[in-house]
């Protein structure tokens, strides 16, 4: 246990200490100041603006700014629909991979402009070499800048004074990939080449060192199985551009895999120190952009009290997740049948895991990749007991809060932390400001609206899906832990994160539609309540501080703000989550 416990403690403070001084960067890259990497990438930034034909000097307002980013991604999804119809005719698909159907096309184009990243196919057998480099890897670069861009126009709204502009959508989202996401992605993919495929060749036929058996149901047992009515002694392993698209895929919150089983893959994570690099990376943008609002604000207390209360989050989603994977299931424990110990072996729920990686490091990437609004995953959550894996679903319907996407997870934080100062002026009396700015009505309509749309898509979602009788029939399980995939499936598509519980058959008209509603709605209501809410701010004046002024740095808030974003996220979600893992746990408690 003090193993495991040391590993978490080196992955926290590894991630802390990345995160600060990068968060100081952001600041200046978003500020449009001299970086290391200025002499580099200046002439090409430049070179981007005379392409585009944009004036980089141009202050838009909220209206022009929301629009740019809507327009912007309505010609992503509009191109990355058409390539992904188009595949079969396009080059780089030495597999011949035909075009996807109109749904799933549908579905994967919107999940990648939404930096959601589901995805209901496996890559390695449904997308060109094309799609994947050029359609899916080029998004995971300029969704996640999308996010940045918004998150900062919030930034400016809050601290300008009568002022209407928030600054340049387009030199925002360009600064935001050449000189954060790009130049980052040039230092990961060093580490992460250290098995990864990075090529353009045919898929490899290898030679398997032990046959294996398939049963009439498709289940694979030894050659020498009397079931078995096929043995295979050969396997392709695919190739392709994968470990780019791994390196941005973490950076980026993205966390869609090249491969089906995607980080879980040993061509996408092959060793324990790419391991450790994607588990870090999955965090360290949203972590940095906590801090970097602290210094922004110039008021560095206010991002170090954010992150305490998301820090506080974190770690109770990890520390639920290992503990619930380590006892395992009444049943695997009972009567000592199973050794659940870490003394010379994992230990814990190994089903579904790893053994790479075991019951330590799957928990902590879990509680990482739901926390991030990334999809990637190391291990199989379908597998996790019902209440660790009930963990990573309250993460993900918290709001997509707990650090959340690149961008879009702080910005929704911001909502949260308004309607706490608001609740919080209502006890005292007073009326709610926030770093100097009164709250009136709109803004708190804006923060409700960031507060409230992804348990509300979510739910909404999962409802849609249950009532569609082709639901059924798309399900390896049935009873709790069916409707546990179908929510799991929501969670993940209405909280932008991506990453399925690999029980559920997604690949339907319905789901494919259903699901790509939800993605669509998360992501672009959100974002225009948040430009929305900066406009607004960025024309009020500044108040002066006095005594009775809600102080929205200390240990008291910090309570209450996680209590708040409890009260909204986790309860809103209770009554689903009793008729899938609740109820599950329940069943075999009861036996």
């Amino acid at each position: 246990m003090i193993d495991e416990l040391f590993e978490y403690g080196v992955y926290l403070a590894l991630l802390v200490a990345l995160a600060i001084p990068l968060s100081a960067y952001l600041n200046k890259v978003m500020a449009g100041q001299k970086t290391v990497l200025s002499r580099v990438l200046v002439p090409v930034e430049n070179a981007v603006y005379r392409c585009i034909r944009v004036d980089k000097s141009e202050d838009m307002g909220w209206k022009r700014y929301l629009v740019s980013a809507f327009a912007f991604s309505v010609i992503c999804l509009v191109g990355l629909f058409a390539i992904l119809m188009l595949q079969g005719l396009l080059p780089l698909n030495p597999e011949g991979i035909p075009g996807m159907s109109w749904d799933l096309a549908f579905n994967t184009a919107v999940s990648f402009v939404t930096n959601t990243n589901w995805q209901a196919y496996s890559g390695e057998a449904a997308l060109s070499y094309f799609s994947q480099a050029i359609g899916l890897t080029v998004q995971n670069f300029v969704t996640p800048a999308v996010g940045i861009a918004v998150l900062f126009a919030l930034f400016r709204g809050i601290v300008a004074e009568n002022a209407s502009g928030l600054g340049n959508f387009w030199k925002d989202v360009t600064r935001a990939v050449l000189f954060v996401l790009i130049g980052l992605f040039i230092t990961w993919l060093t580490a992460v080449q250290q098995g990864s495929p990075q090529n353009f060749n045919e898929y490899e036929t290898v030679q398997l060192l032990e046959p294996v058996g398939v049963t009439a149901d498709g289940s694979i047992v030894d050659a020498d199985d009397p079931a078995a009515v096929e043995t295979i002694d050969q396997a392709t392993v695919p190739m392709g551009p994968q470990a780019s698209q791994v390196a941005i895929k973490q950076l980026g919150t993205n966390g869609g895999g090249y491969n089906g089983v995607n980080s879980v893959s040993p061509l996408e994570n092959p060793t324990p120190l790419t391991n450790l690099i994607q588990c870090i990376s999955l965090l360290l943008i949203p972590v940095s952009l906590v801090f970097s609002f602290g210094r922004f604000v110039n008021d560095r207390r206010q991002g170090r009290a954010l992150f305490a209360a998301l820090f506080i989050l974190l770690l109770a989603g990890l520390v639920a997740i290992a503990y619930f994977e380590q006892v395992g299931t009444p049943q695997l424990a009972q009567d000592g049948a199973v050794y659940m110990g870490t003394s010379d072996q994992s230990g814990g729920n190994m089903e579904g895991k790893e053994t790479r990686f075991g019951v330590t490091d799957s928990s902590l990437w879990a509680a990482f990749t739901t926390a991030a609004s990334n999809g990637a995953v190391n291990s199989m959550h379908d597998s996790f007991t019902p209440l660790g894996g009930m963990v990573p679903m309250i993460l993900m319907a918290l709001g997509e809060v707990v650090f959340g996407g690149v961008g879009c997870g702080l910005y929704s934080l911001l909502g949260f932390v308004l309607l706490t100062v608001f609740i919080a002026g209502l006890m005292v009396g007073r009326t709610p400001e926030y770093l100097g700015k009164k709250i009136g009505p709109k803004e708190m309509r804006m923060a409700v609206i960031l507060c409230v749309t992804t348990p509300l898509v979510i739910l909404v979602g999962a409802a849609v899906m249950c009532l569609d009788p082709a639901t059924v029939d798309s399900l390896t399980n049935s009873g709790a832990h069916g409707f546990s995939e179908v929510l799991y499936a929501a969670i993940s598509a209405g909280g932008n994160n991506g990453s399925a519980f690999a029980g559920l058959r997604a690949n339907t008209p319905m789901i494919n539609v259903v699901l790509g509603v939800e993605m669509l709605v998360n992501r672009f209501i959100p974002l225009a309540a948040a430009l929305v809410l900066a406009g607004g701010l960025a024309k009020r004046s500044k108040v002066a501080t006095s005594a009775g002024t809600l102080s929205t740095c200390n240990t008291m808030f910090v309570f209450l703000l996680i209590v708040i974003v409890l009260l909204v996220g986790a309860l809103t979600m209770f009554p689903a989550l009793a008729l899938g893992p609740i109820a599950e746990h329940l069943q075999m408690v009861l036996g």
